[in-house]
């Protein structure tokens, strides 16, 4: 109904009931305060049209879904047929696993994996740094990827931006590419998947301390553009540890260095920094990632021992005043016994360890959990999964040094 035939309607309404009066006033009054908002919306619309700035913003939101968009036809190899629903797909390009190690200095070796190969290569002289030890991520060579910064700066690049090293050979660091230097002040925190930004609902941020944030993806254009998300921590000893991608329904986990578990529902998230587990002054996550209802965890010491619990043994805390489930005895602990990686696995799927001595092996998990442990050059360094389903899933692992 118009307001021309409301205002008709509410006199005949004062000329039979006089006392509505007042009340049919504040009627109006309100109705034209609120057309009034509407005139100036509309208003402050046509002047962003005729200066520019709304046609600025509606052309960034269009490259912003163009680049998207790009990101999923890469990654699956579809063309414009394929995405209509037409029975006709491209070949696509042709993806071949590869294996990213990169190092808090933001230097990454990148080699291409054959199916059969069990030793992917070695690190010359060892890890070579005296930061975090260097991490692992399997990932399709068709595949885009978004790196972390501890300053919560964020970077993108494909995986074919880095030069690939010859497989099952000895790397130099000084070999290594650099795609994006760390600036003054700032460290290397975590290399994601970044092709499924389109599916999914959240960017959940994890830190070393146990901190989560979730931030919903509808707003990737301004983190992208502004190539920064924020540091996803609330101390200052703290530091951004992990990114992923999740959607509402998930689970999320961390894993701490003294053999704590914790798991909790991603829509029970607040969109604000918040505590997920209380961890001692020497604890800290050393494994974040989501929980598929059918996998299981899989988490592994310095020794080489194998810890295998199935996911649903894994309590999901309705509150975050939890401090995890144990799976590190305490006798254990007393010797010295830590986590220095941890993954969701299911059976067909491998692991990646990089050991003390540099080398870099693939482990069948069934091999691994029918064994209960793996032979290693000295100490377990960090590890990575390669997923048998071709969803390539890696978890940034084990640290030297512990934040205060």
């Amino acid at each position: 109904m118009s307001f021309t035939k409301k205002i008709d309607e509410w006199m005949k309404e004062v000329e039979d009931r006089p006392e509505s009066a007042i009340t049919i006033v504040r009627l109006v009054v309100r109705r034209l305060r609120e057309l009034s908002e509407h005139n100036e919306e509309l208003l402050s619309e046509n002047i962003a049209l005729q200066t520019g700035t709304r046609v600025e913003e509606y052309q960034k939101r269009i490259a912003h879904l163009e680049y998207q968009l790009d990101m999923l036809k890469r990654r699956f190899g579809l063309d414009e047929a394929a995405l209509t629903n037409s029975p006709t797909q491209a070949e696509g390009e042709a993806s071949i696993l590869n294996i990213l190690v990169y190092n808090a200095l933001g230097q990454i070796f990148r080699t291409e994996l054959d199916s059969d190969v069990k030793e992917v290569g070695s690190i010359s002289g060892g890890v070579g740094t005296d930061l975090e030890p260097p991490r692992i991520l399997a990932v399709p060579s068709n595949e885009n990827l978004l790196l972390l910064f501890t300053s919560g700066r964020v970077e993108k690049f494909l995986v074919t931006d880095i030069p690939a090293m010859p497989l099952g050979s000895a790397w130099a660091w000084n070999q290594a590419a650099l795609p994006h230097e760390p600036r003054a002040g700032e460290q290397l925190a975590c290399i994601i998947p970044f092709s499924r930004l389109p599916l999914a609902d959240f960017l959940l941020q994890t830190s070393r301390r146990g901190y989560a944030k979730k931030t919903l993806t509808n707003i990737s254009e301004s983190i992208l553009n502004n190539r920064f998300i924020g540091k996803g921590t609330s101390q200052k000893s703290d530091q951004p540890f992990d990114l992923t991608l999740c959607r509402k329904n998930d689970i999320a986990a961390f894993v701490t260095y003294e053999g704590k578990v914790t798991a909790f529902d991603v829509e029970s998230l607040t969109y604000t920094t918040e505590e997920r587990i209380k961890l001692s002054a020497t604890d800290y996550v050393i494994g974040s990632f989501i929980l598929p209802a059918d996998s299981s965890l899989l988490c592994v010491t310095q020794t080489g021992k194998v810890i295998h619990r199935e996911g649903r043994s894994i309590e999901t805390a309705k509150t975050s005043n939890t401090r995890g489930q144990v799976l590190i005895p305490p006798s254990r602990l007393e010797q010295g016994v830590r986590f220095m990686g941890a993954a969701t696995v299911k059976d067909s799927d491998q692991v990646l360890i990089l050991d003390a001595g540099g080398r870099i092996n693939i482990h069948d998990v069934s091999t691994m959990t029918g064994s209960g442990s793996i032979s290693a050059d000295g100490l377990v360094l960090s590890m990575g999964r390669i997923s048998s389903e071709g969803r390539v899933t890696a978890s940034p692992l084990g640290k030297r040094s512990v934040p205060s």
